[in-house]
Order: C-alpha cells, then structure tokens, then sequence
C-alpha cells in the first residue's frame, strides 16, 4: 500500500489546497495498481463456492458453481478489479465486523502462549465459549463459519491487528446433517504471525482490526448483498447497519442487493415486500430488488422456459425453482450470471 506523505504552509494563501489534499488522501490507497477495485460484502450467496484445496478446485472447474461476482468481474472487465468479500454463513453483524463499521471485539480474556522455539496457536472460543463480540450491540460474532472454503480470498481478515500485534485468526468447523437440519460446531484459534518470546494477555474488549479494515477502504464502490442469515431486529435496523457500513467504506458509490428468500427476521413474502419497499426508500436507485427481478426476468435472462412449478412460485412471490439449488436458497450457476448481470446494469446506470 502507498502512503502518501504531504506538507502544506498553513498561511491563508494556499489553505483551500490544503483542505482538498487532505480530502483526497484521508485513507490509504484501496489498490497499488490503476484498477477501480470494487468490494462484494455478502455470505454465501456471494462467497467462492469451493474449497481452498486440489479437490474443491478441480470439482470448481468441472462443474462451475461461479458466484456472481466472478460474472460481475467478467463483465466489468480489466479496467476494475472484483474483490470478493464474501463468507457463508455469516449473518449481518458479523460481515460489519469484517467490513469494519461495527469491528468485533474480544469476548473475554485471551492468553496468547509461548513456549521456547515454538509457538502454538492459541483456543479463543468456540459454540459454548463465544470468541468475539459486535461492537454494535454486544451480540456474538460468529467469523469464518465455514472453514475450509477459500477465505484467503474472501473472508478479508487476516492477518488481523489486536492490541499492538498481528494475528493470523482461523477455525475449525463443521457441518453435518441431522434429521430435517443440519448442526453446525466450530472452534476458533489465533496465533501471531511474528514469534514474540512471551505469553501475553488479551483483554476482554479489545477490537480485532482486520484485514479489510485496514485494506479495503477507501476503494472505488462496493456492493452490499447480506441478511439472509438474519443479525439484525428490524428493517430499519438492517437499514442502519447498511447505512453504517457504507459510511465506513469511504465511497458514495455503491449498490445494496436485498436477499430473496424470507428468514427467522423477515419471516413472510409479505414482510419481505415490505422491507423491499423501505430499503427503496432508504437507497433509491442504489437499491436492487433481487426477488422481484428474478420474478420478473430471471428465467428469461437464463434462457429457460418457466415449469408448472416454476409459474406456482412465481404466484405466491417466490423465486422459480429452477433457478436455485434443492436447498431453496442458493442459485444455480446460470442465475448467478442474471444475478451479475443485473448489478452490472444497474452499476453502470449510476456510474
């Protein structure tokens, strides 16, 4: 990262210059080369859908499974550069936390051990002792549910600064199916990333400054496509943490995707209308209404011709089956491609 060190004479006569230079270079530079870098905020329907290993990437290149920002990247061309900053599982409150809007704190006190030549990687937390905290409400922040997948590229955290020092933050997780759910057990462990001969103590309250707090900022826009996993009370409170979230990002340019499948918040196609309507009202044409779009021309857009089943969902306010995977919420290959498309389009609409 460039930094960009100024003097400016403080006399009246070249004050205004100052003011804008300081303006101009309030943060650190979102990228090294010329690129207009654009940052995906989101969870799984947004995350790389395969695992960081030989296995998952081979089956990724046989079968696909991109994700929209892949298409919205392909679309946008070399001019821009996609940053794909999206997790599953994650809910609101803990995607601000990546973000930074809202950072993470610790949740108790941490013993960060050393022992001779070699250093171990210290338990935080797991689904019995919470780790991490939201700095927003004080509710649990749950990062990297689902360990494993290619957070190198999306999860945006480490290494991380907490206290004076930088840490690499991982888990351990797994998933399984039980009876009609599927249980969910995670542990979490930090190390730092240079050897220090000493134990120290991390107290209880102090903020995890991630990756992306510290590198992502200031970039040229970014796109918001969270809440399917509820972290948030209200509408207007996922309006608040949206608007948060946006500020701290240091860009006015941005689009807010709303998600398409109703949840333990919003919990009917109803309610879902109606948070629609107020997140238009909040963001105007910075906000893309996915439901309703893939309503109206998703299987069109993906070239497919509607089933019996597919003009039943469409009644009742649901997105076609077709377009998604058996587990109802997350879209098939091609409809990630309307998905990009249509935040390509309204993208290039507002800029």
């Amino acid at each position: 990262m460039r930094v960009i060190r100024y003097v400016w004479n403080m006399s009246a006569g070249i004050f205004a210059s100052a003011v804008l230079c300081a303006a101009l270079f309030l943060f650190l530079s979102c990228s090294d080369d010329d690129r207009k870098v654009i940052v995906c905020w989101g969870d799984s329907l947004t995350s790389p859908g395969y695992k960081n290993n030989f296995k998952g990437h081979v089956k990724h290149f046989f079968q696909g499974n991109k994700k929209y920002p892949e298409f919205f990247q392909d679309l946008l061309g070399d001019d821009f550069e996609v940053v794909n900053a999206g997790v599953g599982g994650e809910n609101t409150l803990t995607i601000m936390a990546r973000q930074g809007a809202y950072p993470m704190r610790l949740a108790h006190d941490v013993v960060v051990f050393r022992s001779g030549k070699k250093a171990y990687k210290t338990f935080v937390g797991n689904n019995d002792v919470p780790a991490f905290v939201s700095s927003y409400n004080g509710k649990k922040v749950a990062p990297l549910l689902q360990n494993g997948w290619d957070d190198a590229s999306s999860a945006q955290i480490s290494p991380c600064r907490i206290g004076d020092e930088e840490y690499e933050l991982s888990s351990e997780s797994i998933f399984w199916k039980e009876s009609e759910g599927f249980l969910h057990e995670y542990n979490y462990y930090i190390e730092r990333v240079e050897a220090i001969d000493r134990n120290d103590t991390l107290k209880a309250g102090t903020e995890v400054v991630t990756y992306a707090m510290q590198h992502l900022r200031n970039c040229y826009a970014n796109i918001f496509f969270m809440g399917q996993n509820g972290g948030f009370s209200d509408v207007a409170d996922l309006i608040r943490q949206l608007k948060a979230m946006i500020r701290y990002s240091g860009s006015d340019r941005f689009v807010v995707v709303s998600f398409h499948k109703p949840n333990k918040v919003i919990k009917t196609i109803s309610r879902m209308k109606e948070m629609e309507d107020s997140l238009h009202a909040a963001f105007g044409e910075h906000y893309l209404n996915l439901r309703d779009s893939m309503l109206i021309n998703g299987l069109e857009y993906a070239d497919l011709k509607p089933s019996d089943e597919d003009t039943d969902s469409i009644k009742v306010g649901q997105v076609p089956p077709q377009l998604l995977l058996p587990d109802g919420i997350h879209f098939k290959t091609e409809a990630y491609e309307v998905i990009a498309n249509l935040i390509y389009r309204r993208f290039t609409a507002l800029y």
